[in-house]
């Protein structure tokens, strides 16, 4: 599988096209691993450097700290998602299942 990153204005944030679906409906945005049940979810925040997720439709946005570079996250981000897509999984969030409502 191939995921396409692109840039955006910020350039703190770095957008993952996994060619897939992300999102069931909307838009999100995940700054705490408690906010969703989604094991893709909880592993990428989980990362040093992390600050949020932000999910549409068909791609992922993520957003690191200032200290942190693309570097040292990029590899392991796309590696996150190939694996989980691999796994058989057709969709990140389905915003019916994924996500805990007490946040």
């Amino acid at each position: 599988m191939f995921i396409q990153t692109e840039k955006t204005p910020n350039p703190n944030s770095l957008k993952f096209i996994p060619g897939k679906k992300v999102l069931s409906d909307g838009t999100i945005e995940i700054f705490e691993k408690s906010q969703s049940n989604n094991e893709l979810i909880r592993n990428i925040i989980s990362l040093v450097g992390v600050e949020s997720i932000f999910l549409s439709k068909d791609f992922l946005s993520i957003n690191k700290k200032n200290d942190v570079d693309w570097e040292d996250l990029e590899h392991l981000i796309k590696s996150l998602i190939n694996d989980y897509y691999s796994s058989g999984n057709e969709i990140i969030i389905d915003l019916n299942n994924d996500l805990n409502p007490e946040v």
